[in-house]
């Protein structure tokens, strides 16, 4: 276990959005150049009942928010706007033993 106190968690969902809403998000582009945004450190997503939700880890709030509004908005169907975004600092990593 440590302690990471600089990074960032942003959680975040899509009402009524599916897989299929994130396959096209991907088709887009969106998840490659994720992978090269400054201060960006991981993603997990999947369909719940209610949308699509989304856990990211980032240097900071402001990485994201710039790669949210640069690449994600953008890319959002007519008429959509940005889902709000949560977050909070990251205190403790606890990975798998070896």
């Amino acid at each position: 276990m440590t302690t990471e106190g600089t990074a960032i968690v942003m959680m975040t969902e899509m009402p009524g959005a599916d897989a299929a809403f994130a396959e096209g998000m991907r088709q887009a582009g969106i998840l490659d150049a994720l992978q090269t945004a400054p201060g960006f450190r991981g993603h997990w997503s999947g369909a719940t009942s209610s949308g699509y939700r989304v856990f990211e880890l980032w240097d900071s709030r402001e990485d994201c928010q710039a790669f949210a509004d640069g690449n994600f908005a953008p890319n959002l169907p007519p008429g959509t706007e940005l889902p709000p975004m949560e977050f909070f600092e990251l205190h403790f990593v606890v990975k798998p033993a070896t």
